[in-house]
């Protein structure tokens, strides 16, 4: 599949394979404009995840940006369709970038090179896990800019970081550093910034070397029970576990575990 090109013909996310073709690298690809959003990028993150959902060989994703920033958010000089990014019709969905993350289900490491800005802060969120170098940051600026969001910076972070340093954040539009980051759980670790690409690349081949039946059912219990109360939640993992007991038997589930554990 063709990359989509910005204005100056470069992709403006780039794409390439590792681990035998099983890890996918994207790279967001606006460095002057420290990869804002415009609606080809939009496009671009929202049709490649819905290729790479279709694509079983692909077992993990892991998503950076080039130059400076992460993402600083949407480009305001060309803004996307706001109202199309916060609808719930199964058209606009169709161009959602982060519905597109959310519904492939195997995992999306953010390999976080610098700042995240409000939509950028978001598409961070989008992905199961954060790894930083130094120079990663973040920052909420809806406030600041006069817009809500839309693609659940509101409600994630709060989950995540809890609801007084969430906001704290968001309404006061503060920069939150590396360091702070990690020590409120946003980054999951800081790295050397030269080394960040390959710890996430590493990380992500781990996770494609498991089992990727249950890395998927994994991925999506994990991801549909995070906004669950905590009763809910564990009434879904005994829900899906029966399912897949069931469906293997006794010895099915001897014979899976024996196979795992020749292998470390």
């Amino acid at each position: 599949m063709a990359a989509m090109e910005g204005e100056g013909g470069a992709p403006v996310l780039q794409e390439w394979r590792v681990a035998e073709g099983r890890v996918v690298v994207l790279r967001l690809n606006r460095p002057e404009r420290r990869n804002a959003l415009n609606q080809e990028m939009v496009e671009a993150l929202t049709q490649t995840f819905r290729r790479l959902k279709a694509d079983a060989s692909v077992r993990a994703v892991v998503l950076t940006g080039q130059g400076k920033a992460f993402c600083a958010g949407i480009d305001l000089t060309s803004p996307v369709n706001a109202v199309q990014q916060a609808s719930d019709e199964a058209e606009d969905i169709s161009h959602n970038p982060v519905r597109a993350m959310e519904a492939f289900d195997r995992p999306i490491i953010g390999a976080i090179n610098g700042s995240c800005v409000t939509g950028g802060f978001e598409l961070a969120l989008a992905c199961d896990f954060l790894v930083g170098s130094p120079n990663a940051s973040f920052r909420d600026t809806h406030a600041a800019v006069g817009v809500v969001p839309c693609w659940g910076l509101s409600q994630k972070l709060s989950r995540i970081i809890g609801p007084g340093r969430a906001r704290a954040a968001s309404l006061s539009a503060m920069r939150i550093d590396a360091k702070t980051a990690e020590r409120w759980g946003i980054l999951v670790k800081v790295t050397l910034h030269e080394d960040l690409l390959d710890e996430c690349v590493a990380m992500a081949t781990a996770s494609a070397d498991l089992n990727p039946d249950i890395v998927e059912q994994y991925t999506r219990t994990l991801r549909d029970g995070f906004g669950l109360p905590l009763s809910q939640g564990l009434a879904l993992e005994r829900e899906r576990a029966l399912r897949q007991y069931g469906g293997l038997g006794q010895a099915g589930i001897g014979n899976r575990a024996g196979s795992f554990h020749s292998k470390l």
